[in-house]
């Protein structure tokens, strides 16, 4: 991915969670860089993931398609929670990518 992109969707998302602010802002960085990798590496639109979760979230049907956005959504969300949460003890944490 080229910086350029990462920037720009960088510039689109953020963590949010009650634990949030006990995160550094390199594992911050961290997280919404390993997100960011998720989306480029799936060539999908952080936006129209983030859409497709709201509708699986408000329980509406989705296309096949916005399923396949939904996992990716999910995926970005795990590695972003993971790259932020590297090495700590705590296993129960809220902190969760969102759009910014």
């Amino acid at each position: 991915m080229n910086q350029a992109m990462e920037k720009q969707m960088q510039a689109i998302l953020k963590l949010e969670g009650d634990h949030v602010q006990l995160a550094s802002p390199e594992e911050v960085a961290a997280g919404i860089k390993a997100a960011c990798e998720v989306f480029a590496q799936n060539g999908a639109d952080p936006k129209a993931c983030a859409a497709a979760s709201e509708k699986l979230d408000k329980d509406e049907e989705l296309t096949r398609d916005e399923a396949l956005l939904c996992v990716i959504w999910n995926t970005a969300d795990d590695k972003a929670f993971r790259a932020v949460t590297l090495g700590w003890l705590a296993r129960d944490v809220d902190i969760r990518l969102v759009l910014a």
